[in-house]
């Protein structure tokens, strides 16, 4: 578990002050990274990586991405966010990017989710984090995460049951059933008019 220091704390660690910190954030010389409530933060590992004594940053973005289903569960998205956050500064987790969307698990075309599979075939995203599996993709998980991993991405899942909402996977379900539905009914007209072009032949 890697440390994380606050400005001020990590300001002592290197001998620098919080208002120098925030001037070298600003100018790129040495970036902050950033909670998804906007509040910088460090860690060890930045910290030595700042007094010289160990490697530059791996290649590699390490990223949360959290989703809900539907406009009226942005608060589920807020706590799924929060909890997240609290997880990875409590397992000294360092995320360069947080990313949250609004979309069905089973639309494979959400903005975000088609960017992130890009980012991850261009090998971009070294680490992506999830609250649980569902909430990358309703069905399909483990091709995905191979996917990742052939493109040289880790994915974590959290596996926070409470915050997979129940509602959505009925939702899904329901989705499906209809599919099939109009698929079985579309299947019956096709029989039917095979039948009537059977009796005219």
């Amino acid at each position: 578990m890697s440390k994380v220091y606050s400005i001020g704390k990590f300001g002592v660690r290197v001998g620098r002050s919080p208002s120098q910190l925030r001037e070298m954030d600003r100018r790129g010389v040495f970036p902050a990274r950033w909670t998804a409530t906007g509040r910088r933060y460090y860690t060890e590992a930045d910290a030595r990586r700042f007094l010289g004594e160990g490697p530059a940053a791996a290649g590699g973005l390490t990223v949360v991405y959290c989703r809900v289903s539907s406009q009226g569960q942005k608060a589920d998205l807020r706590r799924q966010v929060q909890a997240m956050e609290t997880y990875c500064l409590g397992a000294g987790v360092a995320v360069d990017e947080w990313l949250s969307e609004i979309g069905g698990g089973l639309n494979f075309k959400r903005k975000v989710f088609l960017n992130l599979m890009e980012r991850i075939e261009g090998r971009e995203i070294a680490h992506l984090l999830l609250a649980h599996q569902d909430r990358l993709t309703r069905f399909g998980f483990d091709w995905f995460e191979h996917f990742a991993q052939q493109h040289g991405c880790t994915l974590s899942v959290v596996n926070q049951e409470s915050l997979s909402p129940q509602e959505e996977m009925v939702e899904d379900l329901m989705t499906i059933v209809q599919t099939f539905s109009g698929r079985l009914s579309g299947l019956r007209a096709y029989r039917q008019q095979i039948r009537e072009a059977a009796r005219d032949g």
